[in-house]
């Protein structure tokens, strides 16, 4: 794939597969202690469809998203993952959708591109632009994290013990993708 290189204006159309070794996950903090929910890579089953136009060095990518079901994150504990899936109101909404826009190239390091990022949770969208490194090794490798607000996605934070423990409104989305073309 010659999506990282500098060229002329050049549209591609690709699928990958997220493969089994990739991570992502979502962890927070209360007033008393820190979660971590982590997705069932396991669960993702199909490619995902890439299409992009790609002019020197920034991408634009047109509907490529990885759409991840709520209930596919484990937090460690049946009660806690209960309590995440009521916050993200997965009965309503059940999944949660990164869909990307845009990757140009930074000018700090060989590998560090800027992602332009739609996050829909919750029937919200919002936008983000965070740093990711991304490195090729017999597969693609995407490292990033991206700091988030519940209040962000009209999410109210579960309060829990009669509101002595609070789960804080920042959050952190943590992903280390390892992609291979089909």
């Amino acid at each position: 794939m010659a999506a990282f290189t500098t060229k002329d204006a050049a549209r591609t159309s690709l699928e990958v597969w997220v493969e089994h070794d990739s991570e992502v996950s979502i962890s927070g903090t209360t007033n008393v202690n820190s979660f971590t929910c982590c997705y069932n890579i396991n669960k993702l089953k199909d490619p995902i469809a890439v299409s992009f136009e790609s002019n020197k060095d920034v991408m634009i990518f047109k509907a490529t998203a990885l759409e991840l079901e709520n209930e596919c994150f484990d937090c460690g504990h049946k009660g806690i993952n209960k309590d995440f899936n009521k916050l993200l109101k997965t009965e309503v909404y059940p999944t949660i959708k990164l869909q990307l826009r845009e990757i140009q190239k930074a000018t700090s390091s060989e590998n560090t591109f800027f992602a332009k990022v739609d996050i829909h949770i919750a029937n919200k969208v919002n936008s983000y632009q965070l740093p990711v490194k991304v490195t090729k090794n017999g597969h693609y490798s995407i490292v990033g994290e991206l700091d988030l607000n519940l209040t962000d996605f009209n999410l109210e934070a579960p309060k829990k013990a009669f509101g002595l423990i609070v789960v804080h409104d920042k959050i952190k989305v943590s992903f280390n993708l390892h992609l291979k073309e089909v």
